[in-house]
């Protein structure tokens, strides 16, 4: 009778597991696998992470240079050229001193843009405040009833601290455009809302402006 061999440590096969042992086999060594993948990919992200704060420091360092050493029109050269190759992060202080720089330099039209780059790059907080700087800016640039569509699309999307704020601006603006119905209807939710300073105030333009409505209403008829 001949003896089987005996089978040798280290020497085993897949086939030789039994199956009811071999699928926890595989398993441990898919998880260990993907395990190795999450490790490779959450490393690399914290590298990137790593890199993406480097270039936001590096840009911020950019940017203290040329208000320092920069004016007027050269400054705001630089800090579009800057603004092109900056990471998003960094992009709304940039942007944000091009509008202050063009606003020193009477360029309305050119900070209206830069307002408009902020409420794009800026963080959800500062969207608001840079689209009410846009439509300030279009108004000293002559250009209210382009104001007018900013603060329209604002009031619907804005935090309800900012209301009347933005109630306030584009009540003054419509009248600015002659868009009678917008600017009675800014007066109306500012007044229906209360805690107003100005009641009388309000009071007034609302009467002049049912009277406008009206006119245009029977002119138009």
């Amino acid at each position: 009778m001949t003896d089987s061999p005996t089978p040798q440590h280290g020497s085993a096969k897949a086939s030789d597991i039994p199956t009811v042992l071999r699928a926890p086999v595989q398993y441990w060594r898919q998880s260990l696998a993907a395990a190795a993948v999450i490790l490779v990919a959450a490393g690399g992200y914290a590298l990137y992470g790593v890199y993406q704060k480097g270039q936001v420091e590096k840009a911020e360092a950019a940017l203290g240079e040329i208000i320092t050493t920069k004016t007027g029109t050269d400054r705001i050269a630089a800090l579009d050229s800057l603004a092109k190759t900056a990471p998003a992060e960094a992009k709304a202080g940039i942007y944000l001193e091009v509008a202050k720089t063009a606003q020193g330099l009477g360029d309305f039209a050119k900070a209206a843009s830069a307002f408009e780059a902020v409420a794009t790059s800026a963080p959800a907080g500062m969207k608001t405040i840079a689209a009410l700087g846009q439509a300030a800016a279009l108004s000293r640039a002559g250009q209210d009833a382009k104001a007018v569509d900013v603060l329209d699309a604002l009031a619907g999307s804005a935090p309800k601290a900012f209301a009347m704020t933005i109630d306030r601006q584009l009540a003054v603006t419509a009248e600015a455009a002659q868009q009678w119905q917008k600017a009675l209807a800014a007066y109306e939710r500012m007044k229906a809302n209360g805690n107003v300073q100005n009641a009388s105030f309000i009071d007034a333009r609302i009467a002049d402006l049912k009277a406008k409505t009206a006119g245009a209403t029977k002119a138009n008829g």
